[in-house]
């Protein structure tokens, strides 16, 4: 009898551990990174736009947008999506515009959706994913003369996804 209750509990401390190994290993798993989304939207003559997103170093974030800016008066010829008019083209196709002034970004496209998060300046257009960048989400539009002569029209909508600490430490 004495050995059948000893046969009887290492049977049972067999599958207790059998059944809870999976629990004790999800316990320990690293746990998805908790994501935050946003939309907001870029007139296309306002200045720079603080999201009121603080990013860290270890979060990943993507940016997707849409919608069409209207830059050299709101001239229908002028509509850009987020990606802008091409930097190569600009200074040919809208002369007077080009010579106005100095857009933020000189190299990247004209009316394109750029972002700051501190310093330099980046160029986001219709997509973009990084990681690595600590301070506050800032977005605009790559052009110098947003009012007044030159003005903007038109507006984009843009997601922000925030995947908090995302990205492995180094």
């Amino acid at each position: 009898m004495k050995h059948r209750h000893v046969i009887v509990a290492t049977m049972i401390f067999a599958a207790v551990a059998l059944l809870s190994a999976p629990f004790a290993a999800a316990q320990h798993a690293p746990r998805p990174p908790k994501k935050e989304q946003r939309i907001v939207r870029i007139r296309g003559n306002q200045g720079w736009l603080n999201t009121g997103i603080r990013l860290l170093p270890g979060d990943r974030v993507t940016i997707k947008a849409t919608g069409k800016v209207c830059f050299s008066n709101g001239e229908k010829a002028s509509c850009v999506d987020p990606d802008g008019w091409g930097v190569r083209d600009y200074a040919k196709s809208w002369p007077d515009n080009w010579n106005y002034c100095d857009d933020p970004m000189r190299n990247v496209n004209h009316a394109a959706l750029i972002a700051n998060v501190g310093h330099p300046d980046f160029l986001v257009g219709r997509h973009r994913t990084f990681s690595g960048k600590e301070g506050t989400l800032y977005l605009g539009i790559n052009d110098c003369t947003l009012k007044g002569p030159y003005y903007n029209i038109g507006e984009l909508s843009v997601v922000i996804v925030v995947e908090r600490n995302a990205v492995p430490k180094s």
